[in-house]
């Protein structure tokens, strides 16, 4: 990925959509997720693997494509992992995981996987997605499982679910899920991984609505959002890129801090805020994310 493919923003694109395959194209400098599981239906499995694996032949060297697969415990799973393993593939998307073991199973394929087309076994990174109460209960054991795992995604849709919620809510976002949230962004960061990735916001027309539960993911600690539409992307990356308020001050505070250390202190006063090296820290990491 380069500086300019930013994880803000990941679009679905169902495997059976062919008429979609033009987008990636059109909105070459991001990330795409392929989908084989929820947009998929049973018996157009088999023709969706090999449209996708058509495309990242095609076009894999030159976009960045991610792909959901079925989940560890479908019959689908060793057969998407043999056909979408292959140069040009950027990463895995698991769905539903609930234990370390399934990432375990995901990564052993992998490992064969890729060492038959040539791959290196560092080649492909693994998105695992929680969005069932189990998953939350083990998502520290998840995190913590190593291997392929870059990155946690929540599953806004299946969680509530399971758990028994309306998803979306006319209310705002249900605190069970909101709680799921959070242990996501702790259980990721305890475990070293990147921040993770909020779930689609369905009614795709409702951009507003999108910008709200954007802003929440934000705060709560989540980087990104996956979209199922390109007119929601623009919401999203805006959301989850530093503004130039935020960006002016990131910049005050950090030439404030570095004038007074020269000067042999570790703390100062900015506009009526002190800064200590905490705040300094999360200055330069706001102005990093600005250039991404």
């Amino acid at each position: 990925m380069t500086a300019a493919t930013s994880m803000r923003a990941m679009l679905f694109i169902p495997g059976t959509a062919e008429d979609k395959f033009g987008n990636i194209a059109r909105l070459g400098s991001r990330p795409f997720i392929l989908d084989l599981e929820d947009s998929v239906p049973p018996d157009e499995k088999e023709r969706s693997r090999r449209r996708v694996a058509d495309l990242i032949d095609a076009v894999g060297d030159q976009h960045e494509l991610h792909v959901r697969i079925n989940p560890v415990v479908s019959p689908h799973l060793v057969a998407d992992l043999a056909a979408v393993v292959r140069p040009g593939l950027s990463g895995i998307v698991v769905p539903k995981v609930e234990r370390p073991a399934d990432l375990e199973a995901v990564g052993m394929l992998l490992d064969a996987f890729a060492g038959d087309a040539g791959l290196g076994p560092e080649a492909l990174g693994v998105m695992a997605t929680i969005e069932t109460a189990a998953g939350v209960h083990a998502v520290f054991s998840i995190a913590a499982a190593g291997g392929h795992l870059k990155r946690l995604c929540f599953g806004a849709g299946d969680f509530a679910l399971d758990v028994g919620l309306d998803w979306p809510d006319e209310d705002g976002t249900p605190e069970t899920v909101l709680f799921a949230k959070s242990q996501l962004v702790l259980a990721s960061r305890v475990a070293g991984l990147e921040p993770p990735h909020d779930s689609v916001y369905p009614r795709y027309r409702d951009l507003d609505g999108l910008g709200r539960e954007a802003r929440q993911s934000r705060r709560l600690g989540f980087s990104g959002k996956h979209v199922i539409h390109p007119c929601q992307i623009p919401v999203v990356e805006e959301t989850f890129r530093p503004s130039q308020r935020q960006v002016e001050r990131a910049r005050r505070l950090v030439e404030a801090f570095e004038t007074a250390e020269r000067s042999g202190h570790g703390a100062v006063g900015v506009g009526g805020e002190l800064v200590d090296y905490p705040i300094l820290y999360r200055a330069r990491r706001l102005l990093s994310e600005a250039e991404e």
